[in-house]
């Protein structure tokens, strides 16, 4: 199966393919110089597969090849590398790694040919499965009932952030947000209040603290509040007794 995925994405990297952007975030190595050294993404190809991607500091500052969250990009000549991290991004062995002998470009003009989300949350059982498990960084789906260290002044200066998820009409789990996820979530809740609300989150990391169970985000963590996602459409059903701000 691996050989396959593997054959498929090094024929893939010898072609123009259209990447929509979906996730963007910086990679850091403590070095002595202490630098930043690379960036990392998240998109879709073409044929709607999601795959993680990692692109050198030297090429992101070009501004030809900066990468923006939510564009498009043709990409070629780029390097399929096996993943060999312990908690994946997404589903598949491996990641595209994008150098200087990449060739990429900015599409604009095209239509929506892209899917815009696909989720797969966890239910609690097989969050507590995946704590050991090798796999790729689960989604949740979850009303939010406990907010804590978000700064209603200056939400963008939120570097940790603290909420309480309802899982199941019994079950609360503390997910913990951190730099650019506790950031962005505090702008939403300063926004529009989002306590009692649905929630999906995706690519968090499951594990286990004292014996329960605790979730934390990770660079590709995301907050979808959509009414008419399904997975929320459904949780809403199965709680409809349990809250009426949902």
């Amino acid at each position: 199966m691996c050989n396959k995925i593997l054959k498929k994405y090094t024929n893939f990297g010898k072609d123009f393919q259209c990447i929509l952007s979906q996730n963007v975030w910086d990679i850091k190595k403590y070095h002595a110089d202490d630098n930043q050294i690379s960036v990392g993404f998240l998109c879709y190809d073409h044929n709607g597969q999601l795959l993680e991607g990692r692109l050198n500091i030297d090429i992101q500052t070009n501004e030809h090849t900066k990468l923006v969250e939510g564009d498009t990009y043709v990409f070629s000549k780029f390097s399929v590398i096996h993943n060999s991290r312990h908690r994946k991004l997404t589903q598949l062995p491996y990641y595209i790694l994008i150098d200087k002998k990449t060739i990429a470009s900015r599409v604009t003009g095209i239509g929506p040919v892209f899917p815009v989300h696909t989720f797969s949350p966890q239910d609690y059982k097989n969050l507590l499965r995946l704590v050991t498990t090798l796999t790729y960084l689960p989604d949740v789906v979850g009303q939010i009932v406990l907010i804590q260290k978000i700064s209603q002044h200056h939400p963008e200066s939120n570097t940790d952030a603290t909420i309480g998820l309802k899982l199941n009409r019994s079950i609360i789990v503390k997910l913990l947000l951190y730099d650019k996820q506790a950031a962005e979530f505090g702008i939403l809740h300063n926004k529009k209040n989002r306590k009692f609300k649905v929630v999906v989150i995706t690519s968090i990391i499951p594990k286990l603290c004292q014996g329960k169970l605790l979730l934390s985000s990770s660079p590709a963590t995301n907050f979808y509040f959509n009414k008419s996602i399904d997975c929320i459409k459904q949780f809403r059903r199965r709680v409809r007794d349990f809250g009426k701000n949902m």
